[in-house]
């Protein structure tokens, strides 16, 4: 039996199966498909169709690329009709459609979603460890896995991989690919837009922040960094309006509310910068205090005694509530000493 035939009867009773046992409750515009891969390139999809009438219209494409000439051939027939060689039974059928690998009719491989999130994640856990180099590895083989060879969120986690290795260019082209992709892609234009910043094309930052915006209107952190292009281009007027909003949507925003008072600052606004540096101090002494207390707990656990397991757990959470009461006590003097320079500034406006 020839491969033309073999596939067009497995077609046929693929098709009676699925009148059989999926009914009448199938959507008219359902597509039914079988995916499989191996290392032949071919391409093999059997798909089942209802046309406007409700009858049933299996549609079988066989495609290769092998070499440079594709093939390609369709065809139809009535799957009610007898098959003329029972030769082999379903089951070997689809043993061997099962081992033809499946792409979209186009030449473009499918891909493997599932290996590409799963090196996503190793690839991530690395740049955690410190490991940019290998987490650069597992990203460069997602690709080889992913639809067409391509992948935004991997495109993504590059352009974060290298911004951390001090590439800044690549990171750059990485974003850039990922937006390309995915123009949707809200948090690479927020990247992307930093890393112009950074290189002072402060217009070209602007629109991707305003992209952000436009696709995540609520994100606190974008409405803080499109407020500090602004700033540093000397635009305060709009750098306050984007710190405001940034603490409007996350009024614990530290880094907004401290951007806002230096803002008001710039205007002349003392009073308005004094309100919002003591907002600031008041957020970092609520900081400090919350980890003294973690740290405190985390000691009182490890005293306690406890299993290896707990107690390197405990031991990480102590490092982790150190580490953020410094950071804490950090913006508390920062705050503070900005505070302190707008009171000096309010005394001697006083002064008669």
């Amino acid at each position: 039996m020839s491969w033309l035939n073999i596939l067009l009867f497995a077609a046929g009773l693929l098709t009676t199966f699925f009148l059989v046992g999926c009914g009448s409750g199938q959507s008219p515009d359902q597509l039914v498909s079988v995916k499989q891969e191996n290392e032949t390139n071919q391409v093999a999809q059997v798909a089942i169709l209802k046309d406007s009438e409700g009858k049933i219209e299996p549609l079988l494409s066989l495609q290769s690329d092998t070499n440079s000439d594709s093939v390609s051939l369709e065809a139809t027939f009535d799957p009610l009709a007898e098959s003329d060689s029972d030769e082999e039974s379903v089951d070997d059928i689809l043993k061997q459609l099962n081992s033809i690998k499946l792409e979209d009719g186009s030449g473009i491989n499918l891909g493997d979603p599932d290996k590409v999130a799963d090196l996503l994640g190793e690839g991530n856990d690395l740049i955690n460890a410190g490991n940019i180099n290998g987490a650069l590895v597992k990203y460069e083989e997602a690709l080889k896995y992913a639809d067409g060879g391509e992948d935004p969120d991997v495109r993504f986690n590059m352009g974060i991989a290298y911004k951390a290795k001090g590439e800044p260019d690549k990171a750059v082209a990485e974003y850039r690919k990922a937006i390309e992709l995915a123009p949707e892609y809200s948090e690479a234009h927020n990247n992307l837009g930093n890393l112009l910043k950074d290189q002072k094309k402060f217009d070209e930052a602007i629109y991707h922040f305003d992209a952000s915006i436009k696709i995540f209107p609520e994100n606190p952190s974008t409405h803080n960094n499109l407020g500090t292009v602004h700033a540093m281009k000397g635009e305060i007027s709009e750098a306050v309006n984007h710190f405001a909003k940034a603490i409007r949507i996350q009024p614990t925003y530290f880094d907004a509310r401290q951007n806002l008072g230096f803002a008001y600052m710039q205007q002349g606004e003392l009073v308005a910068a004094e309100r919002e540096f003591s907002q600031a101090v008041e957020m970092a002494m609520g900081g400090m205090a919350f980890e003294q207390k973690r740290l405190e707990a985390a000691k009182a656990r490890l005293a306690s005694g406890l299993n290896p397991q707990d107690r390197k757990a405990t031991e990480i959470e102590i490092s982790s509530a150190a580490k953020a009461g410094r950071i804490a006590a950090n913006k508390y003097n920062r705050a503070m000493s900005d505070l302190q320079r707008v009171r000096a500034g309010l005394s001697k406006l006083a002064q008669p």
